[in-house]
């Protein structure tokens, strides 16, 4: 199942581009701010078709996969991207429940903090598939080198004891047995990821929109929150177009449904720009 350096901002070959695939996810991280944004469709993993009842329960086009962590000293937002479930185990609810376990510790960075919540998910993925409840892990989408197959991704972004902080963790797996993990921190934090189309992305920048047809989606330069705002659901919502099908069917297919839109600054805190739908027995904390 998939859930999928200076200002002022700008897009060109000296900023700083990270591209994925599955859903689409885009963040963009200004002095003032970090805006992270991602659409709503969760879809069944169309590689197995082996759809369990509670897999069949989490399908849907409101789907949050934006979540929010805030404390005296911490306000962070994190998405995860990726095959969030994996036959009986459920990979997001695991990445939440280790999120929210050490955020109560303290670390001396957010990549430190990343790295153990990552290595406990890993862990624990590890353990399902030698107890069977994993059957095999999915080998569809290679990572950007090409040299494993990915799993998961997992971004975080904002202040970690006042210290503005970007961090994307990848869990992986190479020869189907046992899933590896790692976590890379942006030093310069001024910075936008584009988790998605690559396609997509290709035709949109650097700008005007190497594709004619995708200059309406593009937002250039970004010099604020709210052009990080326009240019974050301006990609989610190129990937899910027609011309986004055209281009990408197979990207097409997993993205779309309802975006959801938070801002995370040092005197607002985390604040929704555009709210998930957030389901009761979310609101009730189970």
């Amino acid at each position: 199942m998939f859930i999928g350096d200076a200002p002022p901002l700008w897009i060109s070959e000296r900023f700083p581009l990270k591209v994925s695939c599955m859903t689409a996810i885009g963040l963009v991280g200004l002095d003032e701010g970090f805006v992270l944004g991602a659409d709503g469709r969760m879809t069944g993993d169309k590689e197995a078709q082996r759809l369990t009842a509670s897999a069949s329960e989490r399908i849907s086009e409101e789907a949050q996969k934006i979540f929010q962590l805030t404390d005296a000293d911490k306000t962070l937002a994190y998405a995860v991207s990726g095959f969030v479930m994996l036959d009986d185990f459920v990979v997001l609810d695991d990445v939440k429940l280790k999120m929210s376990w050490l955020f109560k510790r303290t670390f001396d960075d957010c990549k430190k903090y990343l790295a153990a919540v990552t290595e406990k998910v890993t862990d624990a993925i590890n353990e399902a598939k030698h107890a069977n409840k994993i059957k095999q892990f999915p080998v569809s989408r290679k990572t950007e080198d090409g040299d494993n197959w990915k799993i998961a991704d997992i971004l975080l972004a904002g202040y970690y004891s006042g210290v503005p902080s970007l961090c994307i963790a990848q869990i992986t797996h190479g020869n189907g047995k046992e899933a590896k993990c790692d976590v890379n921190v942006y030093r310069d934090y001024r910075y936008m990821l584009l988790l998605g189309s690559d396609i997509v992305r290709r035709a949109m920048y650097p700008a005007p929109a190497p594709d004619p047809r995708f200059q309406r989606y593009v937002k250039d330069p970004i010099q604020s929150l709210k052009d990080a705002e326009e240019c974050v659901t301006g990609y989610i919502a190129a990937c899910s177009s027609d011309l986004g099908r055209e281009l990408d069917p197979e990207s097409w297919r997993i993205t779309g449904g309802r975006t959801h839109v938070a801002r995370i600054t040092r005197s607002g805190g985390f604040e929704w720009v555009i709210a998930p739908v957030v389901k009761a027995q979310e609101k009730s904390g189970n």
